[in-house]
């Protein structure tokens, strides 16, 4: 009881400390990824490039169409996997990596559109990047952050600490569900609102052209 009531009082710090690691690993992730995006170059930037002409032709022309669960596995993948290592001693781990993926591809995502297509393909990336990160990066560090102290329980449980206190309750769970309610939300706006969004900037970049 006493070890119970020292992890609440300590839950603050706790959530803190893991929000730091998986930050870093987010950032360190992310760094990797406009490394990765300067560095293209060759037959490989070309091939990009041309893409994403193609496309924003396209987008320009009309109004493009994203499938629905597509949408769907693009805003919940992350989220699905940081809450399912949040229950397993693995996550301890796989979290961190987990974080630093995701800032590896946002970061590599959005360099590029800026790399091939300068100035005016930031407009893109945040209208296809920016936009959602707003809502899926507190719900990805929220799930994250928790998933951190329920991963580290479950490792001290296997080490042989049994009655060590896990996180997991309706406030673990209610936050899941807001978590998920924000990736709802994201699914939302990619298939109502950045299609439009994307036509106007994709416009602006072949007239930059």
């Amino acid at each position: 009881m006493v070890r119970g009531k020292r992890l609440r009082m300590a839950a603050p710090s706790q959530m803190a400390v893991a929000g730091l690691i998986l930050g870093a690993a987010f950032l360190v992730g992310g760094v990797a990824g406009c490394l990765a995006a300067g560095w293209m170059d060759g037959e490989g930037a070309q091939a990009l490039s041309g893409y994403l002409t193609s496309y924003f032709r396209y987008a320009a022309e009309e109004t493009p169409a994203p499938g629905f669960w597509n949408a769907v596995w693009e805003q919940f993948r992350f989220l699905l996997a940081a809450f399912v290592l949040g229950f397993t001693a693995i996550g301890v781990v796989g979290l961190p990596v987990l974080f630093g993926v995701r800032g590896f591809l946002f970061s590599f995502s959005a360099g590029c559109f800026y790399r091939l297509l300068g100035p005016e393909g930031f407009l893109c990336a945040f209208c296809l990047f920016g936009l959602p990160a707003v809502l899926w990066a507190p719900a990805l560090f929220v799930l994250g952050g928790q998933g951190m102290l329920g991963a580290y329980g479950m490792l001290r449980r296997g080490l042989g600490e049994g009655s060590w206190p896990l996180p997991y309750g309706p406030d673990y769970l209610f936050r899941c569900g807001l978590c998920a309610g924000a990736a709802a939300l994201c699914v939302a706006l990619e298939l109502f609102v950045l299609p439009d969004l994307l036509s106007v900037a994709a416009r602006s970049v072949l007239g930059a052209f």
